[in-house]
């Protein structure tokens, strides 16, 4: 529910990976989930993300480990629908969040691209994903809610007696992301959390007022959230140099691995101080800096927020004030960055939330 609450969410990945520092993506490094999972709590986020994809490890198992390693930590389970029925993936939910102490959510993934839902065999249309996921979330949520065994028949689901024996205690948030009227239409319908890509606050005003309006119209009031890269240190200068130094090294990988090739005759310094030049052109609104984003590596990237602790939480209030009070923040170099964010940044932005 919409409230002056503000809670922050960090990622939590299979192992220490980035965009700036990638690692293998078959490498598993169960103590690093732990590790991490612990760090984020010590930190004071309120819960990690897990993301998930058709070719990533499955979201649930790496929730399940690291709820084991912490005590507090919430997660946003990342949960594709269409692939298992949503009784047993309600029921699969409800015992992660008993055996956790309440301290599950689930973030809806329809899939906006379809080649990448052909890897895993589906090939409906991305309204049908839409209509499917609402229909998916209200299932689990009666299984979620029944206390005696219950029937559903729907367009893409029908089930005689649905029932789960372990039911969570207070319910489960659902999250639900994406920015196309499809998603609005039926997210407004389903989230307890509708959560936007970070794009700059005022781009994301107006879409933000769509979804409140429309949930308010149908008598429901989800919370905002989104998600944003954020490098921040004591002063603006050194949040920058540090900002360049990891766009320096990524631009060096880039051009001596050919994804930026070099003009004929062109040298490789010449190369890449051409690349700095096109990754950094019109690159800043604000304090959102696409330098990295804009840097061809191959690997998928955000729009990072750089600055001061200060700058960056003053930043983060204009999104408070679009309506927005969950935000995912996450650096580059997981752990440390997830232990400087609670030491400095979140802080900041409670008090300034608190003090408005």
């Amino acid at each position: 529910m919409t409230d002056d609450t503000t809670e922050f969410f960090g990622i939590l990945h299979w192992n220490d990976y980035s965009e700036a520092r990638p690692r293998p993506f078959d490498e598993v490094d169960s103590e690093f989930i732990a590790a991490c999972a612990r760090a984020h709590e010590d930190a004071g986020f309120d819960r990690v993300l897990i993301a998930n994809s058709a070719h990533r490890p499955d979201s649930l198992p790496i929730a399940t480990w690291a709820a084991a390693a912490t005590c507090r930590l919430g997660f946003m389970i990342a949960h594709r629908p269409g692939f298992i029925a949503p009784t047993m993936a309600a029921r699969m939910f409800a015992i992660l969040d008993r055996m956790s102490g309440g301290r599950c959510g689930v973030h809806i993934i329809t899939g906006a691209d379809d080649q990448e839902l052909h890897a895993d065999g589906d090939y409906s249309t991305k309204d049908d994903r839409y209509r499917r996921s609402h229909e998916y979330v209200e299932v689990m949520r009666k299984v979620w809610s029944s206390e005696a065994p219950f029937d559903h028949e729907g367009e893409f689901y029908q089930v005689e007696g649905a029932f789960s024996h372990v039911r969570p205690d207070k319910g489960i948030p659902v999250f639900w992301g994406g920015s196309s009227p499809a998603s609005i239409e039926y997210g407004t319908r389903a989230a307890d959390v509708y959560a936007f890509p970070g794009f700059p606050a005022a781009a994301l005003k107006e879409p933000a007022r769509d979804v409140l309006s429309r949930a308010r119209a149908i008598g429901r009031s989800p919370a905002l959230l989104t998600s944003l890269r954020v490098l921040v240190a004591d002063t603006p200068a050194q949040a920058w140099e540090r900002a360049h130094a990891i766009q320096d090294r990524l631009i060096e990988e880039v051009v001596d691995n050919g994804r930026f090739p070099t003009n004929p005759g062109e040298g490789r310094r010449a190369a890449i101080d051409r690349a700095r030049q096109a990754a950094n052109e019109n690159a800043l609104e604000g304090l959102l800096w696409a330098g990295i984003t804009r840097v061809p590596t191959g690997r998928p990237a955000l729009g990072c927020l750089v600055g001061s602790h200060d700058q960056v939480a003053d930043a983060l209030m204009e999104y408070r004030e679009a309506g927005f009070s969950r935000f995912i923040v996450s650096g580059y170099d997981p752990i440390p960055d997830a232990r400087l964010f609670g030491a400095e940044l979140i802080p900041r932005v409670c008090a300034r939330a608190k003090a408005r």
